[in-house]
């Protein structure tokens, strides 16, 4: 159920009706049943809100704010119902209301809350002055920036100052007054306040500025005041703000809520014109409209970490947030991370996980980025302490960090298996955390208990992660006892492993050493050879099987169609009867197998049989194209949760459609639609982004024509400022390059080239602002070592790409096609090998000399056979060989050389 403002539960005002506690004790237990029933408290609260049970009331509404903020209304509503005692109990309800609204401006930035809670601050909260001008000046950077509704608190701001001002000036004016020095000193400085406001107030892009301006003037002395040239040139400038944001409300004014679209385009135009001030405002007017709309949070909060960075403003900013959309595992682990940032108690990240694992996230994904962003806190906060201090023998448990490893990967198997980490993440980061503190003993337990899973067993990825820490913390014979047991198990990509033993053992071994493991790798691989046959040969005789099912159960497409049993039997009985002895082939039986699996895999267009439908339907409709990215190269495990954990931060997803084979596995590409235009131009800029470590293409949604061609994206040619980086070690990382080449000049853009699975390919680009910084770091880094390779550093000049070439072999002859074009084909098998030797190049001269020998040797017909294919070998071209023709007798000689 939606928090909306019309929320029924502030009509206090109802008349009283008997509570029906039937109801009541069914919606209690509810709520006890889930907590989280945001409706099912609304609802219990409206029950009571009738019945006048205004203690009921208030403990429903204590309940429903520990776990829900509260709307505006709801907030006004309880203060309201409070205040009826206020001539009872005057110290008590005063209390009551003025915590009542510390805690409602904490929930929503509500112009109307914030003014009612000045007004009450001057008149009923029983403030001092001092208190009451902290008050307004909280209200003012809350919504004094509010374009529409933000005039309305500096005029109740000035009008309190303002009787202030007043109420001075008459005791000044009393005839009996003994402290006039005294008074009129204070007078001066209220009437610098009332003017500071005044200006603060014109200098605001706000509405009813004009009339704030004329009420500056009276206040002055009159409409022909001087006005300041330093105020004059603030206000104007506030008018042409005013001016520049008007279509944007008016957009709003003209729109119901939540005005997502509308929200977007302001909030752009004030990133790009106003200052952080304005846009923060502008955010917390758009959360308030729409308060669970997980991405308004989510830009809220990394604008806030990233430019405003005040520690009580993003602090609780995050509180706000998960209670908002508690159900966004990000806003959770970024509220631990500014809880450490802000160097806050580390009990208070232990209080942020435990409630985060109340709200009770259903996939293993989230509560895993839970414990590994936890556990990287801790391990922050405890990094630089020892394993034990007692100098005991270290244990696993002897310390909290090792606690909360043990407590983080147990939750995770109990919760989920040992499917909930597959990857093993926070075991690995357990054991390098080990690592980091030296204590090897402790890393090699972990690792070994890990791998007794088959599961991470045989993933070849996780092996050679386990060997590179190893590598890492351990020692090279280690290592090499990991490799022999990776070799001996059956991991997903064998060969990978094998050929990487065999360069750890060129690298780190003997030559015996060497040889050994070759031996080894030799007989593994011969074994995974024949297990590949087998399987081949099953699968095989398991497709020859199922075609010759097909083949029983249905007739031929050409033949069956449309006749009868009967008339297909006398077809067959008919023919010949050598025609249905089948031949035997001394063919070996695999052969025939895998003969049979080729038949069977031909294309669709072949096939004789109909097309099985598909399961689900990809057919998109054309009117969406603007909308819609085509994204490609996907890895054939991902899914639509995948791509929506990818582009969800671009914006509104409307839908995620991932393309679908017959037997429903992906077919590696998509389409996902968004709301607006400019989430879509947002998500083409994530060409390359990894989607489970495998770059996705992502294209806009058009349709093909004949004309569309694929253009390269990047520039052919030299460019003066950018630098091609080869001969790299594949296990060149980005940051490795950032930090070297950076270390010239600042980088304009990396871009290091990969294959479509996302393997570095040895190579990489390097673009600097300008040609000076290319040259130093060629200077400086060319043939410069990184790992065991040569690096090589030069300016970035790509051949073009050369066009086809043209065929002039007089070999080639034109054939028209069954759809009208015209093609070319060889027709060597025409020519006899007696004169289809190939050409060489000539001068000029023996080019004039064998065209004359050509034309001598035409004319003579009783010149040998040897000097006519000679003449005719050392012929240049069809155009320049003289046209006289062969006779039959000739020609027909050519074929008994």
């Amino acid at each position: 159920m939606s928090r909306s403002e019309d929320d029924s539960c502030s009509s206090s005002e109802d008349e009283e009706v008997s509570v029906d506690e039937t109801k009541v004790q069914e919606l209690e237990n509810k709520i006890v049943a889930n907590p989280y029933d945001y409706g099912t408290h609304v609802e219990l609260l409206n029950l009571l809100n009738k019945g006048g049970d205004v203690d009921r009331c208030r403990e429903v509404r204590e309940r429903m704010s520990g776990i829900f903020p509260l709307t505006p209304e709801m907030w006004l509503a309880w203060i309201k119902q409070e205040r009826l005692f206020l001539p009872l109990d005057p110290t008590r309800v005063r209390d009551t209301l003025r915590n009542l609204y510390s805690r409602a401006v904490n929930d929503y930035s509500s112009v109307r809350l914030w003014c009612q809670y000045c007004s009450d601050a001057t008149s009923v909260l029983d403030y001092e002055e001092t208190r009451i001008r902290e008050i307004f000046e909280q209200a003012l950077s809350a919504i004094g920036l509010h374009v529409t509704k933000g005039s309305e608190l500096w005029d109740q701001y000035r009008q309190y100052e303002d009787t202030l001002l007043q109420t001075i000036k008459e005791k000044l004016a009393e005839d009996n007054c003994t402290e006039k020095e005294f008074l009129q000193d204070l007078y001066n400085k209220q009437r610098s306040r009332v003017e500071n406001l005044f200006q603060r107030q014109l200098a605001v892009p706000l509405n009813g500025l004009e009339y704030a301006m004329s009420e500056y003037k009276t206040w002055l002395g009159g409409a022909h005041a001087d006005i300041p040239i330093a105020l004059q040139n603030r206000y104007e400038t506030a008018l042409k703000k005013l001016q520049a944001v008007t279509s944007y409300e008016q957009a709003l004014d003209n729109t119901a809520p939540p005005h997502e679209e509308e929200y977007f385009y302001y909030i752009e135009h004030e990133r790009k014109h106003g200052d952080p001030a304005r846009v923060i405002c502008l955010m917390e007017r758009a959360i308030t409209d729409n308060p669970l709309n997980s991405n308004r949070w989510v830009d809220y909060l990394r604008y806030l970490d990233q430019i405003l960075k005040v520690k009580s403003v993003v602090l609780l900013a995050y509180s706000r947030a998960v209670r908002n959309v508690p159900w966004i595992v990000e806003v959770w682990t970024q509220y631990m991370l500014a809880q450490q940032r802000y160097q806050l108690h580390f009990s208070h990240i232990d209080e942020t996980l435990e409630e985060a694992l109340k709200n009770g996230f259903q996939d293993s994904a989230s509560h895993l980025s839970l414990w590994r962003c936890y556990l990287s806190c801790h391990w922050r906060q405890e990094r630089f302490q020892p394993l034990n201090t007692n100098g005991s023998e270290k244990h696993l448990d002897n310390n909290p960090l090792n606690a909360a490893f043990q407590r983080g990967i147990n939750f995770i198997n109990q919760t989920f298996g040992e499917e909930g980490d597959p990857q093993g993440e926070l075991t690995f980061f357990m054991a390098e955390c080990e690592g980091l503190r030296d204590d090897v003993q402790s890393f090699r337990v972990l690792m070994s208990g890990l791998f007794e899973s088959k599961i991470y067993k045989e993933q070849t990825s996780l092996w050679l992660k386990y060997i590179a820490l190893e590598l890492r913390f351990g020692d090279i014979t280690e290592a090499r006892r990991i490799y022999q047991k990776a070799v001996q198990c059956n991991t997903d990509n064998p060969q990978m492993i094998i050929q990487r033993f065999l360069n750890f053992e060129s690298v780190h071994g003997t030559l015996e050493t060497f040889d050994n493991t070759a031996v080894k790798c030799r007989r593994q691989q011969k074994k995974i050879d024949e297990k590949s046959a087998k399987e081949a040969e099953k699968l095989a005789l398991q497709n020859k099987r199922s075609s010759e099912n097909k083949g029983k159960s249905r007739p031929n497409a050409k033949e069956g169609f449309g006749k009868s049993k009967n008339d297909q039997k006398n077809k067959h009985d008919n023919k010949p009867a050598s025609s249905k002895k089948r031949k035997i082939s001394s063919e070996p039986e695999n052969q025939k197998d895998t003969k049979v699996m080729k038949q069977n895999t031909k294309s669709p267009e072949k096939t004789s049989f109909p097309k099985k439908p598909a399961t689900d339907s990809t057919e998109i409709d054309k009117s969406k194209y603007p909308l819609t990215i085509f994204v490609s190269n996907l890895s054939y495990d991902a899914t639509e949760d995948d791509l929506n954990n990818t582009f969800k931060h671009v914006g509104s997803i409307v839908d995620i459609r991932l393309v679908k084979s017959v037997n429903n596995k992906s077919r590696g590409f998509g389409y996902v639609e968004f709301h607006r235009r400019e989430e879509v131009m947002a998500a083409l800029e994530m060409d390359r982004v990894p989607v489970l470590n495998r770059p996705c293409y992502v294209n806009e949604c058009k349709e093909k024509t004949a004309d569309d061609k694929t253009e390269f994206k990047y520039k052919m040619g030299m460019e003066s400022h950018k630098l091609f980086i080869n001969n790299l070690p594949y296990e060149t990382t980005e940051s490795q390059l950032r930090e070297m080449f950076g270390k010239i000049s600042d980088i304009k853009s990396l871009r290091m080239v990969t294959t479509k699975s996302g393997k570095f390919k040895g190579f990489a680009y390097v673009e600097y602002s300008d040609s000076e910084s290319a040259k130093k770091a060629i200077l400086e880094l060319n043939d410069n070592m990184i790992g065991d390779r040569k690096m090589s550093v030069a300016i970035s000049n790509p051949p073009g790409k050369s066009a086809a070439p043209k065929h002039s072999d007089s070999s080639l002859i034109s054939e028209k096609a069954e759809d009208g074009t015209k093609r070319k084909m060889k027709m060597n098998f025409m020519i006899p090998r007696a004169i289809s030797k190939p050409k060489t190049k000539q001068s000029d001269e023996v080019k004039t000399e064998n065209k004359a020998a050509a034309s001598n040797s035409l004319t003579d017909s009783n010149n040998t056979l040897g000097n006519l294919s000679e003449s005719r070998s050392k012929a240049i071209s069809r155009d320049e060989a003289p046209k006289q023709m062969l006779s039959n007798s000739q020609f027909s000689k050519l074929f008994y050389k």
